[in-house]
């Protein structure tokens, strides 16, 4: 049997290190090895990189290239974006003839740009499993990749599109190979202490402490999302369709992973986990029944919520998932109506209050300065984000100004109002820089000014904050929470005294710089 060629797999940084900030490394580089799953299985040798565990990631990608098949990669919208077209522009300079590959959700909507630049031969559009094994078929074989639908391609100068692909079941798919994955190089960066700073953190599960952090994994169990949301790019790539992993089996395979991976928290990366009551019913029931020693998250919709049956929740629950993500997205019905959310104000709060009544911490975002929205619209979803903060302490209520996602409605009507795209990998890399860049969103003076105050406020309100001493943190935090009931952020004395505090202590994060990072080659 012949000796089947090595295919090179690249996950681009998710923030920018240089910033001082860091995503968990318990986010694995799940999108590397669902691609992976058909060519591994034919027998190709598969060489995973992801920039998160390899300091020198430009030079390992370049020496793995050395007489492979192709480079592939895949991003999100962020610093993605740019780490991925610095690495594969030193592929092409490196090996001009290597074919490289492009998928994930940004490349989806913007091909034309990873065409036009020279940093891609083929891009997949959406579902990349079953694409990307015919790509690989194809070029061992020598055809043309035109035959191979779900590309974006260049061809005489014009980008053109392949069939379309539609959306199949994981059924469809060969197994996922876990055994490329070096999960004990993420699981020692998680327990190992790091002055980095790691978004979205929330109060770990159980009896896991910042200093003694849990052993993490993630998983891929669904794709797509049905919702017709104007600011997501789902609807576009997906066609709203959701295709999952029924919920037994789910359980079943989590089980035997936490077996062999021996983690102790599970995140869903799905974009919307919990769309099918019956799914939830089976996969919950399951863990419970097999005793797997876990906590786990995932997404989840607020009207989803409240549609689950009371002892679908209480599942939840007594399988220990601890935490679930929630778009709450905006504060007035006029605008849930506008975006095509079409959640009810008054299921916000309760919805919430379900899960928090049961220990499971909802993590709910909200987004102020969508295109064409007003003054008072805004101020209402900032009011609605600190009641439910206030009232519920266990709850997430982050909210984020509106950042035009290309491929979305809200991106074609925030360019016809005047917004200006970026023009380049390095721009595009900036775009979800909210703390860096958010002087970029037109938000109203007063407005930003009260977002500012309310993160501020949210934050020391939070009951899981650790840094300094337990009174400081109880006498601050009740002065934080006054101001939430109130909406009335004044003179915030609470916050500059905790400002000075981890000013003394030495707490600061490192500087913010812009992003260029050199080519360890």
């Amino acid at each position: 049997m012949s000796v089947k060629k090595k295919i090179v797999l690249f996950l681009p940084h998710r923030a920018d290190p240089t910033r001082g900030e860091m995503f968990s490394a318990d986010l694995l580089p799940l999108e590397l090895l669902q691609i992976a799953s058909g060519p591994a299985a034919d027998g190709y040798e598969c060489v995973l990189i992801d920039a998160m565990i390899e300091p020198n990631y430009i030079a390992k990608v370049l020496e793995a290239c050395d007489g492979a098949l192709c480079f592939a990669s895949s991003c999100i919208l962020g610093y993605q974006v740019y780490d991925g077209y610095v690495v594969a522009k030193a592929v092409r300079e490196r090996f001009p003839k290597l074919p490289i590959i492009w998928g994930g959700w940004f490349p989806s909507v913007i091909p034309q740009m990873y065409l036009e630049s020279g940093i891609a031969d083929a891009v997949g559009i959406g579902q990349g499993e079953i694409t990307f094994h015919e790509v690989v078929q194809a070029l061992e074989a020598g055809t043309d990749l035109a035959q191979v639908p779900g590309l974006a391609l260049w061809r005489d100068g014009h980008m053109v599109y392949t069939d379309h692909r539609a959306v199949v079941g994981f059924d469809q798919f060969k197994p996922v190979p876990w055994h490329l994955l070096e999960y004990e190089r993420y699981a020692e960066i998680q327990v190992k202490p790091t002055k980095m700073k790691v978004r979205h953190r929330f109060p770990l599960p159980g009896h896991w402490t910042p200093e003694h952090p849990p052993r993490a994994f993630s998983h891929f169990s669904s794709f797509g999302c049905p919702e017709p949301c104007t600011f997501c790019c789902s609807p576009l790539i997906t066609g709203r369709r959701w295709k999952s992993i029924p919920g037994k089996q789910l359980a079943e395979e989590i089980a035997e992973l936490q077996q062999r991976f021996k983690f102790d928290v599970l995140r869903f990366q799905d974009a919307n986990w919990g769309v099918w009551e019956k799914r939830t019913q089976e996969f919950c029931k399951t863990l419970v029944d097999l005793k797997v020693p876990i906590h786990w998250n995932g997404t989840i919709e607020i009207e989803t919520i409240m549609k689950y049956k009371e002892e679908t929740l209480d599942l939840l629950e007594e399988s220990k998932c601890h935490l679930l993500w929630l778009g709450a997205e905006a504060g007035t019905k006029e605008m849930q109506e506008r975006i095509k959310k079409f959640i009810s104000i008054d299921n916000i709060p309760l919805a919430i209050g379900k899960l928090a009544r049961r220990n499971i911490v909802p993590g709910t975002f909200w987004i102020i300065g969508y295109p064409g929205e007003t003054r008072e619209s805004m101020i209402a979803t900032l009011k609605q984000a600190a009641a439910v903060k206030h009232e519920y302490p266990i709850a997430g209520s982050e909210v984020y100004p509106f950042r035009p996602i290309p491929g979305t409605e809200d991106f074609d009507a925030a360019v016809k109002l005047g917004y200006v795209p970026p023009k380049d990998f390095h721009d595009w890399g900036k775009c979800f820089e909210y703390k860096y860049n958010s002087h970029n969103t037109p938000l109203p003076e007063d407005v930003r000014e009260t977002w500012r105050l309310y993160n501020n406020t949210a934050a020391i309100y939070d009951k899981h904050v650790t840094e300094g001493p337990q009174w400081m943190r109880d006498l601050l935090s009740k002065a934080a929470g006054w101001r939430l009931k109130r909406g009335k952020y004044g003179f915030p004395v609470e916050q500059k005294l905790f400002d000075l505090y981890v000013r003394a202590t030495g707490q600061l994060q490192p500087g913010a710089k812009d992003y260029t990072p050199a080519v360890d080659a």
